[in-house]
């Protein structure tokens, strides 16, 4: 039902236009509500992130009408490499919303996204930083860098980690063991000795962190690694050297042997937890990274953000309907959220354990060279776990090969 009030419509205030951002405000724009999305950057902008979107993430796209496949590189396969240098090439399961991977620029990603949202009639504002938000019986009130203030009926805040909507609101900061560090470099010239495929690599050199090397356009690459903070400073590790030894392994060589790296390596924070929690206020809803909506195995995060934010969307304009914007009334959000979401998570945040341990990994691979569908589960854990089941011929497969 669109709302269709003009004098009074609901302001709907969405701070971070990425990918939770930009959908939350295609959905409240496309429902009448008066949507102001704001970012500190202006398009197009860089975010440092492994630019991987899962076949879920695709169909979120083309759900909000996008057709990204002619600015990125589609992808049906996946090259997964165990500890011991066990290498699974598998297709991408059909089953998984049409088995179709895309590796896209942020740059052209995230602006792409906020133009849909804006052509749904969202007020975008960019060059704009959000330094705190108030929360009163009568309003959301943003208190902006300029030293002038914004007002709305709801806040919904995509800002990622650290977010300045979800301390403003209240919610806990992320434990340690709750958040992650990742790097990645870009790399030109890439020649693929395969198919183009999403490389994702586990090895005894870097674990408990893993590496990936996804297709840019133009024969260029991304090339990263992950790992949770806690182990990170238990092991008094720095990221960019464990890149550097990644860099090193004799199959990492090998795909990058004619390729050279372009511009410096970049880092960014990002949640990892299995169980989020903190999202919903008064006034006030986090989508994304904000909420800590990221996957703890993989640290894939696109189609969450996708997802959250069109799911806020949703609950702030039944809210909007009711004309009540409290905590109470906006409830309906973290059950939806945990429908969707928690399952997924809880049951990577357990498979991380399996790859942190070389022998499992390596005898689960082995059997998967063996197992068709024992290939197709470990794709889909590395797609994000949707479908995935860790079943008797799994167990079997971790502890006896």
């Amino acid at each position: 039902m669109r709302i269709t009030m003009k004098r009074n419509r609901p302001t709907v205030a969405i701070v971070g236009a990425g990918p939770a951002g930009s959908a939350a405000a295609f959905v409240t724009a496309s429902h009448g509500l008066r949507t102001i999305l704001i970012d500190r950057a202006r398009h197009p902008r860089e975010k440092v992130c492994g630019e991987g979107c899962t076949p879920r993430a695709v169909r979120n796209l083309e759900r909000m009408g996008l057709d990204l496949t002619l600015q990125g590189v589609s992808v049906t396969h996946t090259h997964l490499i165990s500890p011991g240098g066990i290498e699974l090439f598998t297709q991408l399961p059909p089953g998984i919303h049409g088995g179709q991977a895309l590796v896209i620029p942020r740059t052209i990603l995230d602006e792409r996204l906020t133009q849909r949202a804006v052509r749904a009639g969202a007020d975008l504002r960019q060059d704009l930083r959000v330094d705190q938000v108030t929360v009163s019986s009568s309003c959301a009130r943003l208190h902006l860098h300029d030293g002038s203030t914004l007002d709305a009926d709801v806040v919904i805040g995509c800002d990622g980690m650290p977010s300045v909507v979800r301390r403003s609101l209240g919610g806990e900061p992320f434990r340690q063991a709750q958040t992650a560090s990742a790097v990645r470099a870009i790399y030109e010239d890439v020649v693929w000795d395969r198919e183009r495929a999403l490389v994702l690599v586990w090895d005894k050199a870097v674990l408990p962190a893993y590496g990936w090397i996804f297709p840019l356009p133009e024969g260029r690459a991304n090339v990263g690694i992950g790992m949770r903070m806690d182990q990170l400073q238990a092991k008094e590790a720095n990221l960019r050297r464990i890149l550097e030894t990644f860099l090193q392994l004799p199959r990492i060589r090998s795909l990058l042997a004619k390729a050279r790296p372009v511009g410096r390596v970049k880092g960014h924070p990002l949640p990892m937890t299995c169980s989020p929690t903190d999202f919903v206020f008064d006034r006030g809803l986090l989508a994304g990274d904000a909420a800590g909506f990221v996957n703890p195995l993989t640290g894939e995060g696109i189609e969450y953000a996708l997802e959250s934010g069109e799911l806020a969307g949703r609950v702030v304009v039944q809210a909007a309907q009711l004309g009540n914007f409290d905590r109470r009334s906006l409830m309906l959000y973290s059950w939806a959220c945990a429908d969707q979401f928690l399952p997924i998570l809880r049951l990577n945040g357990w498979l991380r354990h399996v790859f942190a341990v070389p022998w499992l990994l390596d005898r689960l691979f082995r059997a998967s060279l063996r197992s068709e569908r024992l290939r197709e589960d470990i794709a889909r854990i590395a797609l994000g776990g949707e479908g995935a089941r860790f079943s008797g011929r799994m167990l079997r497969g971790a502890l006896f090969g």
